[in-house]
């Protein structure tokens, strides 16, 4: 379809992306019902997905989709239908935990299995992974050890500002690689505007249902202008009006409900203004812009695995003495973390699915059973 003449002149790689939970996977409140009563409580993930898939099909854009797993696992054709619609299936681990709250042994047993479900079902290599309430924070570093870890390649957790149950606030923006233990992490940040001196969101959740489409445009040019990507993000009950309200105070009330009825023309003007890409497809792009150039990636070190300090690869050239193998060492590792985006193979072997079947008839730990 044809973009509107509101389309900017020089085209930002944006992305959509879906985070698929029900209306009753708000975080971070005593009203928020245990995952034992999920079962029980009716679902209006098919009459969402029923809306969104055409709209996005209508406007031929594609998007990532960070599957909630224990959605998947009872909407199997779902995500299907995704996947053959060409959208890029992503993780939002399985139970819904926040990473700060669980600690490393669940997270991992959480993102593992969600990552593992996932694959089986796409038969394809899930190589995204967005956590829960953007919940990778000063008190979670050690989460990017464990999602590179739990097989993912990149991560699209940080929040680059302050909010209720995430974000970094001094984090950079734009895309960067993370050392971990077990490799390098390519973060994709949530897109940030400073504005009245403060960085803040007028893309995704309720500040877009807040913002207007005047406000939106003009922060969609502030990224143009400091060639950051844009990055959306929705949940699926964002276009629901009518959905079941949990009892929550009035400021979470306030901030999960309102202007839900703007979300969908939003999302219809973005879609006919704007061209989406993947992340995966974004990224691929990103990196082999600076992979083929011979350019740098800006690189995060978790200094005693707590703060946060920015480097990027020293050239070789300007590297000296004994500290010259340790930086080209660096520089190796980075190019081996792009070029992987670039050439990995998305297919998931077959015994993989006999594996992974295994895995996912295990029981249900206990740290899932108190959320």
């Amino acid at each position: 379809m044809p973009k509107s003449d509101s389309a900017p002149a020089s085209e930002l790689r944006s992305c959509l992306t879906i985070d698929v939970e029900d209306w009753f996977h708000i975080l971070d409140s005593p009203a928020t019902p245990s995952i034992t009563r999920w079962p029980s409580l009716e679902s209006r993930i098919e009459r969402n997905l029923d809306i969104l898939l055409p709209m996005l099909d209508s406007f031929s854009v594609k998007v990532t989709f960070f599957w909630l797993g224990w959605l998947a696992e009872r909407y199997p054709n779902l995500v299907r239908a995704c996947h053959d619609a060409g959208h890029e299936i992503a993780s939002h681990g399985y139970a819904h935990v926040l990473a700060y709250e669980v600690g490393p042994p669940a997270f991992r047993q959480d993102i593992t299995r969600a990552r593992l479900l996932l694959e089986d079902m796409t038969g394809e290599q899930i190589r995204g992974f967005r956590a829960p309430g953007f919940s990778i924070t000063s008190r979670a570093p050690w989460a990017f050890d464990v999602i590179k870890e739990a097989g993912y390649q990149y991560d699209s957790s940080v929040f680059p500002a302050s909010r209720a149950h995430g974000g970094i606030p001094d984090s950079l923006l734009g895309l960067y690689f993370v050392e971990t233990r077990n490799g390098h992490l390519l973060e994709i940040p949530m897109s940030i505007v400073e504005l009245f001196g403060r960085r803040t969101s007028l893309f995704g959740g309720g500040y877009m249902r807040l913002a207007s489409k005047r406000l939106i445009k003009w922060g969609i040019g502030r990224l143009q202008a400091a060639q950051q990507p844009l990055i959306i993000y929705v949940h699926p009950r964002e276009i629901d009006p009518e959905q079941p309200r949990l009892p929550l105070g009035p400021l979470r009330r306030f901030k999960c409900y309102v202007n839900l009825n703007s979300t969908l023309p939003k999302l219809k003007w973005l879609c006919g203004s704007y061209r989406f890409y993947t992340l995966l497809e974004m990224v691929e792009d990103y990196i082999r812009s600076f992979y083929l150039q011979s350019r740098t990636i800006p690189v995060m070190r978790l200094a005693g695995r707590g703060a946060a300090g920015a480097s990027a690869p020293a050239p070789q050239e300007q590297v000296n003495g004994a500290h010259h193998e340790v930086f080209r060492s660096k520089i190796l590792l980075v190019e081996s973390a792009m070029a992987d985006f670039l050439y990995t193979q998305p297919s998931v072997p077959a015994q993989n699915s006999r594996v992974t079947q295994s895995k996912l008839r295990a029981p249900m730990s206990d740290d899932y059973a108190r959320l």
